[in-house]
């Protein structure tokens, strides 16, 4: 009788367990954060977060204590300076945007750069095991039936872009034999109607515009700041922060996300021409016009910059005039960057790093297929704007400026006439260490090769003959390159409205890689990385040269200064303390009360890396939009005392209610 009680009861039990234990994957270990339960899929993983997670955790708490104190005073001067003054939690949105009216500050609109939006991913489990097998069983997933607790089943979405180190779908391996985030970055790409398209079962969005993750959504905010939650990822880098400590000043001067500012995520694995960004950017400068009446003002970062110059493109010169105020774009690749290449011949190197002596990172499986299915690869790849424009007098200036400042650094002359715009070497513009200190552009004609493979050197002009025979994705990789070409940016097409353009001249920068073997064979044979055997460095912000970033602006101010255009441009020099006859203000006139930029020229902009014990990596392209100096500037710029073209908002309070609540700027 007893062992009839006892087959009983586990029978019971049996029926039961299914009815109180998850088998999602995110339920066997647990890592939590205010956002997101994750399952920690390998010991070697979860050993190397617990291990050190106390030491990485009180690090990171430190420095955003430093990151805040540091801001403190800037913030205490402009605390709601938008509005008057007045405090927007006790106002209705209504009076917000009305006193915003009246307030000196213009609409803002963000716009990142590559990998600078943090992706969410929605699993469709049913769908996905039965069209997609292959990638359902390489993120661990067995299953998508509760009841069958013995199996694994996916949750129902994760953070893909930039997920934790415990995650199922985790940005960071040790092993390579994890293939989940490759398998589910993958975007399908369809020759036919050349588009791209998702995993069947798979959809990816921004963070914010998920079930799971839309209380942090801030109309698009939550979804380019702080891209991880992760302490490692946070301790080794400080990329991402993304519009962090800008989303702060805005939100502190009293703008409202989605109302008077506005974020534009999207997903930067498209190409610009295909990309959901362009649609983003022309209807939130619409809506912000229509809202306050006033001017948009668009701050750019890398990729950003480029998906912003094509819109320009598709807008009359009126339509331009009528809507934005000024553009300021930050580390803008506008010519493109040698290392978009690198990625596509035998993998990239910077998605690797050693830690505790293990090598993490994304690992080859991933990277060829994340990078190789993302068009926007192809929009940084190297422009030919130094062959197509190599006899303009304004590309001629620049040769002269290259050939005199080689002269210079030679002792060979000390007359620097060309661009007389910037500072003249015999002037100082920096005390960075180990940098030289004179006022040097520093640029590369980049008519020279920026790679070489078996002692053949390859141009800007030669981009198909390295697809076609040095690449394993050629065929697919050709097919972007020769269909999503962006006429506003191979024209350098001038922007028609207040310009500036801030670069980073400071720093070793990776140009021209030297491949002693055929990557295409290498990499196919071995299924495995194959990086340069030989690295050379010109100057730019660690990511994208200097030459890439500062030749348009130096085209558009010889149209400026030479009646060609009205609009004016300004460079700024990211990390330079140059204070002489040359330094412009940002501002150059007050007309009728409005702040105006009537003048092109140059300004030079302190940066962080400049103070004693500052790492000069935290100043590098992915960082630099935080440095506090950067972020001042951006506080000035946004106060230009604009008059607004109404005297109140014609949407009511219901109607900017819905605005907000809906996300209506985001809402294609």
């Amino acid at each position: 009788m007893r062992v009839i009680y006892a087959l009983i009861a586990l029978g019971i039990l049996l029926v039961l367990i299914p009815l109180f234990y998850d088998n999602t994957d995110s339920a066997l270990w647990l890592e939590k954060t205010e956002a997101h339960t994750f399952f920690i899929t390998s010991s070697n993983r979860r050993s190397l977060l617990q291990d050190n997670h106390l030491m990485m955790k009180q690090q990171i708490e430190a420095e955003e204590i430093e990151r805040v104190l540091k801001l403190q005073s800037l913030f205490a001067e402009s605390k709601n300076i938008c509005l008057n003054g007045k405090d927007p939690k006790k106002w209705s949105y209504e009076q917000i945007v009305n006193e915003f009216i009246k307030g000196p500050c213009a609409p803002v609109i963000l716009v990142p750069g590559l990998a600078g939006t943090s992706l969410e991913i929605e699993i469709d489990c049913e769908k996905l095991q039965k069209e997609s097998p292959e990638v359902f069983e390489s993120c661990g997933w067995q299953t998508c039936n509760s009841w069958y607790f013995w199996y694994s089943k996916p949750d129902l979405e994760y953070r893909l872009w930039i997920s934790t180190t415990t995650s199922t779908v985790g940005v960071i391996q040790t092993s390579s034999k994890d293939h989940c985030f490759g398998n589910l970055m993958e975007l399908k790409y369809d020759s036919a109607t050349q588009n791209h398209k998702e995993t069947p079962g798979l959809k990816v969005t921004y963070y914010g515009n998920t079930p799971s993750t839309q209380k942090y959504n801030e109309c698009g905010l939550g979804g380019i700041k702080e891209m991880t939650d992760d302490y490692l990822i946070k301790y080794m880098m400080c990329d991402y922060k993304g519009f962090l400590n800008i989303g702060d000043l805005l939100k502190n001067m009293g703008y409202v996300s989605g109302l008077l500012f506005q974020a534009i995520p999207y997903d930067y694995r498209k190409g610009i021409q295909q990309s959901e960004a362009k649609q983003l950017i022309r209807q939130s400068i619409s809506n912000l016009n229509k809202i306050t009446g006033k001017k948009a003002i668009i701050l750019t970062h890398s990729l950003g910059s480029l998906h912003t110059l094509n819109v320009l493109g598709e807008m009359t010169k009126q339509e331009k005039q009528d809507s934005i105020a000024t553009i300021m774009t930050m580390g803008a690749p506008y010519l493109g960057s040698s290392k978009a290449i690198r990625a596509h011949l035998g993998g990239d190197p910077s998605f690797l790093d050693t830690f505790l002596g293990m090598t993490v990172g994304i690992n080859y499986f991933n990277q060829n297929k994340a990078i190789n299915s993302a068009s926007s690869q192809v929009d940084i790849y190297p422009k030919l704007t130094f062959f197509q424009y190599q006899n303009e007098p304004w590309m001629q200036e620049i040769l002269k400026r290259i050939q005199q400042e080689q002269e210079f650094i030679q002792n060979k002359t000390n007359n620097v006439t060309a661009l007389p715009w910037f500072p003249n070497p015999k002037e100082l513009c920096t005390n960075l260490t180990d940098f030289q200190s004179e006022c040097l552009i520093h640029m590369q004609d980049l008519k020279e090769y920026f790679i070489e493979i078996e002692d053949k050197k390859f141009t800007a002009q030669d981009i198909e003959e390295l697809l076609a025979n040095y690449t394993i994705n050629g065929t697919l990789i050709s097919q972007y390159y020769q269909n999503y070409q962006s006429n506003a940016l191979n024209t350098l097409q001038n922007p028609e409205v207040p310009f500036i353009v801030l670069y980073g001249g400071f720093a070793q920068t990776e140009y021209q890689f030297k491949y002693q073997r055929n990557p295409y064979h290498e990499v196919l044979e071995k299924q495995d990385f194959y990086f340069p055997n030989f690295t050379s460095y010109a100057i730019g912000d660690q990511t994208v040269l200097t030459s890439s970033a500062l030749t348009p602006a130096i085209k558009w101010i010889y149209e400026h200064q030479n009646g060609i255009t009205e609009n004016p441009i300004k460079v700024i020099q990211y990390c330079s303390n140059y204070k002489g006859s040359l330094q412009q203000n940002l501002f150059d006139s007050v007309i009728d009360g409005e702040k105006q930029i009537t003048q092109s020229g140059y300004i030079g902009l302190e940066c962080e890396c400049l103070k004693k014990g500052a790492a000069i990596s935290d100043c590098k392209h992915s960082c630099l939009i935080n440095d506090k100096f950067v972020v001042d500037i951006v506080s000035q710029l946004v106060r230009n005392n604009q008059k607004a073209s109404i005297d109140k908002t014609p949407l009511n309070k219901n109607q900017l209610e819905d605005f907000v609540k809906q996300c209506s700027n985001l809402q294609i």
